[in-house]
């Protein structure tokens, strides 16, 4: 019995100096303080935030930031994209990550309109000039378009000439009086899908086209 006691004492000890060995080395920490994740590298504005970014660190409470991401919550990180500047160490919250900002590609290409095709037109018609395209009748809207050429028949591009025979730029319509020559077709600035619609109007209509100068080049 005596041995038993004995025994028991010294598995006491020993557990209270493992006790104290976890508490100074960890469980101090875990009572005291909150695990976060912070920046493991400098994290530029603009950059994809991975894993390797980042690390978990402990922080005294007092000092967490609002919207701090937890090692737990990975998920919320993941793919996401840097609003600002993260210096390493720096605790990361929500308030820094945004979805990626989308570089949508432009699809769009210069199709022709051509000579045959129009019914009506303006001849003051420029490039950069903004163009609304109907059917003959007016009933039948096609889209609007920006205009990036003007060609006459020797596919030369049509402009305004100065009086003193210099090529000139003039946003207002009424005063394109004077052009280098007589216009014949068009090319706007669109997608194969818009494109495709004028022409099946004119395969299916025969019909001509009716274009309307909706805004003048303003650049």
């Amino acid at each position: 019995m005596k041995r038993a006691k004995q025994i028991l004492g010294i598995l006491l000890i020993i557990a209270a100096i493992t006790a104290l060995i976890f508490w100074e080395m960890t469980g101090r920490d875990i009572v005291t303080t909150k695990k976060v994740l912070v920046a493991s590298e400098n994290i530029s504005a603009g950059e994809l935030i991975t894993s390797r970014m980042l690390k978990a660190a402990n922080v005294m409470p007092d000092t967490v930031i609002a919207g701090v991401i937890t090692p737990e919550e990975l998920h919320k990180i993941e793919g996401k994209e840097a609003l600002q500047d993260i210096v390493k160490n720096q605790q990361i919250s929500e308030l820094f990550l945004g979805v990626p900002t989308e570089k949508v590609k432009d699809l769009r290409s210069p199709f022709v309109i051509k000579a045959e095709w129009i019914d009506s037109r303006s001849s003051s018609l420029r490039r950069g000039d903004i163009i609304k395209v109907y059917g003959r009748d007016g009933k039948h809207y096609l889209g609007e378009f920006e205009v990036v050429f003007v060609k006459d028949v020797g596919e030369k591009e049509v402009i305004d000439i100065s009086g003193e025979g210099r090529a000139s730029v003039n946003h207002d319509v009424r005063s394109r009086t004077n052009s280098s020559g007589i216009i014949s077709h068009l090319e706007i600035l669109t997608e194969l899908k818009e494109y495709q619609k004028i022409l099946q109007f004119i395969d299916e209509f025969d019909e001509k086209l009716l274009i309307v100068q909706a805004e003048a080049n303003r650049q």
